[in-house]
């Protein structure tokens, strides 16, 4: 091929070009050293790492407490879940808030006495004397301020002022209020008296808040035990008191129905006496006017004991229909004291059985119904005579500040200690054989207690036992 031919034009000169004419006065920038901008990618890197190894020391710091705090309130969650008493759910919950935030003090309160008040359950930092007076109303404790009951949040001055300035202490620390609160009804709350440099951080929120709900939870829980416990307690009560009333009513059937037999016979006894002596009269089988007298005399003493059965059986009706009374006026017992003698005297008794009288001189007037006094000392009268074989029977009379004590003491067959618990008791005498060898309907002694309770006065039984007699004390009012 043939060369090619050279460029004609001019040819560029080497070295650097121009950019242009030169233009006076101008220096050209000085180059920038290239170690500088390495130091300030380094300082800028260093400053990075620093802020990155601070936000790493407070996450992890954050981490930590975060972890320490879910130990915790699983700890606790642990403890409240086995737990059934309202006093140990207050002294765990306050002793977590206690250390979680440094507090020097502090309490729990929980809703008693069916929900009308709070009652500081547990406290710390204070005397048990002096937290277990801090009694605050339900359903607002602090009804002079309106607050949210249902928040935790510092309380303001006016709410810790009153018995809470303890809690304040010399240092008059901020309050902080944590109410446990499950379906709208405040069950408890806890305050706690905070150091001021001590901040609530978010983490501490959520952490009180988990344990709001567990608390008030556990106490709510708490409530219904006790409540079930009250009412399981209540049913044992009422079961055993059904039980017992269900016993009662059983030996009373028992009872009534010897009594009616026993009465039976006592009223029969008397009224065939009765009918027997009158026919005889009647069909003139008799010698001579005296004896006829002594069939009509033992007709009279028939018709007496005849009309006293009655008449313990009408005042036991009027007792049972609350339609008994009694007048009491004053009246000198020396007066009764001789009414009663005669009667006494008259009678039957066991051969050799003395009856002693006390002497009645200068006593002082009683307030009583002479009429129903005079028939209590008479049936305790004839009681003694009645059940005693040999000996005596005495009354007497002894003064006591207030009151005179009557004494009808025998050397009979006294009583036993099981018969005396049950003594005063309606048909106590037909539940046993003493009934039938020695007779009565046992209402006597029931009717003298009555008689004696509406005069104002009292009546009691001593005996050492079987075969030791027995001692009947009167007391009556001075009037």
């Amino acid at each position: 091929m043939p060369p090619s031919n050279p460029p004609t034009g001019p040819q560029p000169t080497q070295g650097k070009a121009s950019s242009g004419p030169k233009q006076l006065g101008q220096n050209p920038p000085a180059p920038r050293p290239q170690g500088a901008e390495l130091i300030a990618e380094l300082v800028q890197a260093q400053r990075q790492l620093t802020q990155a190894m601070h936000e790493s020391r407070e996450l992890r710091a954050r981490l930590t407490r975060r972890s320490h705090q879910m130990q915790m309130l699983q700890h606790v969650s642990e403890i409240l879940a086995a737990t059934s008493k309202g006093a140990q759910v207050a002294s765990v919950v306050l002793e977590v808030l206690a250390q979680e935030f440094q507090c020097p003090r502090g309490a729990v309160w929980t809703l008693e006495d069916g929900g009308a008040a709070y009652f500081p359950r547990e406290g710390a930092g204070l005397t048990r004397a002096e937290w277990s007076a801090l009694k605050l109303p339900a359903p607002n404790p602090f009804p002079e301020v309106p607050l949210v009951l249902f928040q935790s949040q510092f309380l303001d001055a006016a709410c810790g002022a009153g018995p809470l300035k303890r809690l304040r202490g010399p240092e008059d620390m901020p309050l902080y209020f944590v109410p446990f609160e499950h379906q709208l009804l405040l069950l408890g709350f806890a305050i706690l008296a905070m150091p001021p440099d001590r901040k609530i951080e978010d983490e501490d929120h959520d952490s009180i808040s988990i344990l709001q709900r567990q608390t008030a939870v556990s106490l709510y829980n708490a409530w219904l035990f006790r409540d079930l416990s009250e009412q399981r307690d209540a049913l044992q009560r009422q079961a055993l008191e059904l039980e017992r009333v269900n016993t009662a009513l059983r030996e009373a059937d028992q009872l009534k129905s010897e009594f009616l037999a026993l009465t039976s016979h006592e009223l029969r006894t008397p009224l065939t006496g009765i009918l027997g002596f009158t026919r005889l009269v009647m069909d003139g089988l008799y010698d001579d006017a005296e004896e006829m007298r002594s069939m009509l005399q033992d007709s009279y003493a028939s018709g007496q004991h005849l009309l006293g059965l009655l008449n313990d059986i009408l005042d036991l009706a009027k007792i049972e229909s609350g339609r008994l009374e009694v007048h009491p006026e004053p009246f000198n017992l020396a007066i009764l004291v001789e009414e009663v003698k005669p009667i006494a005297e008259a009678y039957p008794r066991r051969p050799g059985v003395v009856l002693f009288w006390p002497e009645v001189e200068e006593l002082p007037d009683v307030l009583v119904d002479p009429s129903r006094l005079k028939q209590v000392l008479l049936n305790l009268l004839s009681n003694a005579l009645k059940f005693t074989k040999d000996g005596s029977v005495s009354v007497q009379i002894e003064r006591r500040p207030g009151f005179l004590e009557l004494r009808v003491a025998d050397t009979g067959i006294g009583v036993s200690p099981e018969a005396q618990a049950r003594l005063f008791q309606k048909f106590a005498q037909a539940d046993g054989g003493h009934a039938r060898e020695y007779g009565g309907t046992g209402l006597g002694l029931v009717i003298c207690k009555h008689l004696m309770e509406m005069m104002g006065g009292t009546i009691g039984l001593e005996s050492e036992g079987l075969g030791h007699g027995t001692t009947m004390r009167i007391t009556v009012p001075i009037a």
